[in-house]
This record gives C-alpha cells, sequence and structure tokens, in this order.
C-alpha cells in the first residue's frame, strides 16, 4: 500500500509538472528533462509512470477536460432543467465563458489543454471540441433572449472568441485584477459588455456583476 501511495505522489507530481511545462512552452517545446527536475523525480522515474512525451501529453489532456466537464456540469443541469424557454438563458452563456476563463486562470492542466488543442489542431479529441457541443445546447436554448437582435450562430462565434482571447490572457501571464485587462476574467468581461452594451443588462447572479447596458 505504501509503495502504491508513493506511485500516485509521484503520478500527480509528474502531472503537475508537466501541466505547467505544456502550458508555458506547448507540445514542441516542453522538455521531459525538466518536467522531471521540476517533479523532483528521475527520468526513470518519468518514464515508468509515461511511456513517452505524447503519453504525458495526452495525460494532462485528460486531467485538463476533467476537470472541465466537472466545472461545467452543474451549469448544464441547471439549464436543462429550465427547458429551452429563454427567459434569461442567455445569461448562462455568458457564465458559460466566464466559467472556462476562470479555469483558464486557475488550473495549469485547463490551460495545457487549451495550448495542446492548438499543437494538434487535426486531433478530434481536443479541449475546444470537448466543450463547444455543450455551448451549442446553451445557444440554442438561449434563442428567445437574442432571436429579435442577432442569430445563434453570432453568438456561439462571440462565445468562442471570448474563451479564446481569455486563453491568451492566461498564457501571457497577466495578473487578475491587472488594469490593461488583460486577466482571463477581465477579458470576458469586457468583450461581453461591449457585445451586449447595447441589450439590457444579462444579470449573473451570485457574486458577478450585470453584463451590459453600460455595466462594466
Amino acid at each position: 500500500m505504501a509503495r502504491q501511495d508513493r506511485a500516485e505522489r509521484t503520478r500527480r507530481a509528474l502531472l503537475r509538472a508537466a501541466s505547467d511545462e505544456f502550458a508555458e512552452k506547448g507540445y514542441a517545446g516542453a522538455s521531459l528533462a525538466r518536467i522531471s527536475a521540476a517533479a523532483e523525480v528521475t527520468i526513470g522515474a518519468l518514464t515508468f509512470h509515461f511511456a513517452s512525451k505524447a503519453t504525458l501529453a495526452d495525460a494532462v489532456r485528460d486531467a485538463g477536460c476533467a476537470l472541465t466537464r466537472s466545472a461545467l456540469a452543474s451549469l448544464m443541469a441547471v439549464s436543462r432543467c429550465t427547458g429551452a424557454s429563454g427567459h434569461g438563458e442567455l445569461r448562462r452563456v455568458v457564465t458559460f465563458t466566464r466559467t472556462l476563463a476562470r479555469l483558464l486562470e486557475e488550473e495549469p492542466a485547463v490551460r495545457a489543454a487549451a495550448r495542446l488543442a492548438w499543437d494538434f489542431p487535426a486531433d478530434g479529441n481536443t479541449w475546444y471540441a470537448m466543450w463547444r457541443p455543450s455551448l451549442g445546447d446553451l445557444v440554442e436554448r438561449a434563442r428567445p433572449d437574442f432571436a429579435d437582435w442577432t442569430t445563434a450562430e453570432a453568438v456561439t462565434a462571440t462565445a468562442v472568441s471570448v474563451v479564446t482571447g481569455a486563453e491568451f490572457a492566461a498564457r501571457i501571464g497577466a495578473p487578475r485584477g491587472a488594469d490593461a485587462g488583460l486577466s482571463p476574467w477581465d477579458h470576458v468581461d469586457r468583450v461581453w459588455g461591449l457585445v451586449l452594451g447595447a441589450r439590457p443588462p444579462v444579470t449573473l447572479g451570485g457574486d458577478e456583476n450585470p453584463v451590459g447596458a453600460g455595466t462594466l
């Protein structure tokens, strides 16, 4: 049992170190030597758990996708319970992008999974591909909220662009709340504020501010 616990700790340490490395350097620039040094294990221990850089990258991507699925699960469950009736569903589209921005800001494995999606664009099993269907479901449910002023395609494109911008903000490492407004969270708020500025406020509830009507 002690050996199993030690092996699991080593595996977790390697995944944490690899998440930081892939998020910062991308797949091509990532170094197994730096990962093993950061995890304070030998290269032999690394290859015992992960036979290749590709195997390690897959494990990091899977970890980032799992964190993302878990964070989005409650949001999607609430949306399904309300039915496809609109009446504030657009706020969940905004919250969806805010949730992804928070994950990109706080979770190295999510940042790494997003970065690896750009490194392997032909791979259909990417971080972006994982959450796009859920976004599409939310946008479809929100149609009554925006049908008189825009299209589902435009809302979807805006949401994807917002998340892509948040990923870039996370990658360059601007601190949350920076005056430049380049943290992932700030990026999401400012873009939605611009897009929805001429529309009625989209009240998010909780500790989140309304978006739109000059509220940002």
